[in-house]
């Protein structure tokens, strides 16, 4: 690490992987242990570069937007109802006076990103009774090198899961925050493989971990007994059922993607997903599923490309995106 980066002294944890491959109960889990707070989706070094602001010290406005957009978030975790998302136990008053008190430390210290992120995720953590941290973001794998080098002390759980399941949970994600127009069975097909790719250089790092969704549900006690090793804490067991579930298909109409969409993972990601151990079922396309692969191309394009135009910090997770998939 260069002498010229100054890193954060902590005991930090990142999950990272894909969206929809079971992250969203590894952050419960990490919750169901005595010393650790994980927040799902944070996206918090994304507004970072989305400033251009991953090196050197933050300007006040800067330090105002990224304290407010993270405490937001955090906000938003402890009104949210429903249960599997609903895990953050912290009044507006506490979220105002970590605002304040944060604020304030600007008078005699010089705040980079990662001391900022820091310092917020420490506050709301001591807030609800806990020690230690996890920012749950699924896109990070792309910044591991940039993660890793500011906290130094930090652990990596990367977790995958089958990408036709992913792709059949994409699909067909409903509700608050889904949408139709962000699927295709490429561009997540290479978004999978990238993940895999990325972890697949770092996996001899020794504050990386590697699990596989479908493993931790058939094996919960000793994937959490793992994970439990691997973090230095105790992941109290609970039933899997008691943390209610985040699922595409929580009504129980589970829906496959077709024939065609498997055929386009498995061309796109066999080495891959032989490496994980994801049997590949040689699928061949239909010529009938054709209309449908145009029609996703358009909404996806069209739906990306005004993202894209209208979001800074979108379009930058974009270029990241197409960037790695050249890796």
């Amino acid at each position: 690490m260069s002498k010229m980066v100054k890193s954060v002294d902590c005991e930090s944890i990142f999950v990272m992987g894909l969206p929809r491959s079971g992250s969203t109960l590894i952050s419960r889990l990490l919750n169901n242990s005595p010393d650790i707070l994980s927040v799902n989706d944070l996206y918090f070094l994304q507004a970072v570069l989305a400033m251009d602001a991953t090196s050197g010290e933050l300007s006040h406005l800067q330090i105002v937007e990224l304290v407010d957009l993270l405490l937001n978030v955090i906000n938003v975790r402890s009104n949210v109802n429903e249960e599997f998302i609903g895990q953050l136990n912290i009044t507006p008053e506490s979220i105002q006076r970590i605002r304040q008190e944060v604020l304030s430390r600007q008078k005699h210290k010089r705040y980079e990103w990662h001391d900022l992120m820091n310092d917020l995720l420490s506050l709301v953590s001591a807030d609800t009774g806990k020690s230690r941290w996890a920012d749950k973001t699924p896109q990070n794998f792309y910044h591991f090198y940039l993660l890793a080098e500011r906290f130094p002390k930090a652990r990596f759980i990367f977790l995958f899961r089958d990408p036709r399941s992913i792709l059949a949970s994409y699909k067909y994600a409903s509700g608050e925050g889904h949408d139709i127009r962000r699927y295709h069975p490429v561009v997540y097909s290479l978004y999978w493989r990238s993940a895999v790719r990325f972890y697949q250089r770092v996996k001899d790092h020794p504050r990386v971990i590697m699990l596989r969704y479908e493993d931790l549900l058939s094996d919960t006690v000793n994937i959490c007994a793992k994970l439990g090793e691997f973090l230095c804490t105790d992941i109290n067991l609970p039933e899997l059922t008691s943390l209610g579930h985040n699922s595409s298909f929580s009504k129980g109409d589970r829906k496959s993607i077709t024939t065609t969409e498997s055929w386009i993972c498995e061309r796109l990601c066999s080495s891959e997903m032989n490496d994980l151990c994801y049997g590949i079922q040689s699928h061949y396309p239909k010529i009938s599923d054709v209309p449908y692969l145009l029609k996703a191309s358009l909404q996806f394009s069209t739906f990306q490309t005004l993202r894209a135009f209208n979001d800074k910090e979108a379009r930058k997770r974009i270029i990241t995106f197409i960037r790695g998939l050249g890796r």
